[in-house]
């Protein structure tokens, strides 16, 4: 990759390692339903916005409003709930390591589910090692152990393959539609989700928003879904899909830099051990840097 490309990847990487910060400020004045609800419908009233200004060409047929639906529901509801209500009982840089569990995931089922997806030998070798580096950030005493103060890890693990999920539903039945068209429809439909149960249940915590708290829904939502995936259009436009793994090894140490910095939150050893163990694996699950050693 040019520099350029390096830095539209490590842009993005940033950007969504923040999302893990944001959500740790607004669990002190919001509940997570509420916090994924302001995310999701902000961000679509944006990028939808831009998509009508646009007007790029897209079929309304009800085939692509329910892949849409779906997608909607493996890539934003189900994982932001499960990561925002995980986050109560965990640290931002620990969800963060966590959740780059998506890679290992993603490669096993997409194994499984997809036609033509072998299982090649650095990438059974990448998940094996990140599930070590995964065991070792959780707590190997605690692998088996669940309580309140432990359960948030496992809500996020979940989410991990919520995600992995979406991306082979994506491969298989979006592939006609364009990333932006698929981005806005997602949060739309997101939106849509989750609007009734909005105004039934959380009404009252709507009308009371006050404006830190309005300021940092605005911010979590333009950073982290808008401007992100403005970034993540730009990197599959110039340098393919291949390059958005590298994006995945950036988001964990820069939420927990973000966390440290801002919040004053610091991992532990074990931690950090698990996140350097995650890392080696998605490089050999990548099989660039691998590759070019051992020639």
């Amino acid at each position: 990759m040019k520099n350029a490309d390096w830095a539209l990847v490590i842009s993005l990487g940033v950007l969504w390692g923040m999302s893990f910060v944001f959500v740790e400020l607004l669990l002190a004045y919001l509940s997570p339903f509420m916090i994924v609800y302001l995310r999701v419908a902000i961000g679509a009233f944006f990028l939808l916005a831009y998509v009508l200004m646009k007007r790029p060409a897209f079929e309304c047929s009800a085939e692509n409003i329910i892949n849409l639906m779906i997608m909607a529901l493996l890539n934003n509801v189900i994982p932001f709930l499960l990561i925002t209500i995980g986050q109560q009982t965990t640290t931002g840089g620990l969800a963060a390591i966590l959740n780059a569990n998506t890679a290992f995931v993603t490669m096993v089922l997409a194994a499984a589910l997809v036609p033509h997806e072998a299982l090649t030998v650095n990438r059974v070798a990448g998940a094996l090692i990140g599930v070590v580096g995964v065991t070792m950030a959780i707590g190997y005493q605690n692998i088996f152990q669940l309580y309140d103060g432990n359960s948030g890890k496992y809500l996020i693990l979940l989410a991990t393959i919520s995600y992995a999920l979406a991306g082979i539903w994506a491969k298989l039945r979006m592939q006609s539609l364009s990333p932006m068209i698929a981005a806005t429809g997602m949060l739309v439909m997101s939106t849509l989700i989750l609007t009734p149960y909005a105004f039934t249940f959380h009404f009252d915590e709507m009308v009371s928003l006050n404006f830190l708290v309005i300021q940092y829904a605005l911010a979590f939502a333009l950073f982290c879904s808008v401007i992100a995936y403005f970034l993540y259009f730009k990197i599959l436009e110039r340098t393919g899909a291949g390059n958005l793994l590298i994006c995945t090894i950036i988001i964990p140490p820069s939420s927990i830099l973000l966390n440290a910095i801002l919040l004053e939150q610091m991992i532990t050893m074990a931690e950090m051990a698990g996140l350097a163990v995650i890392t080696t694996g998605l490089l050999v699950l990548d099989g660039r840097i691998l590759g070019k050693i051992l020639k």
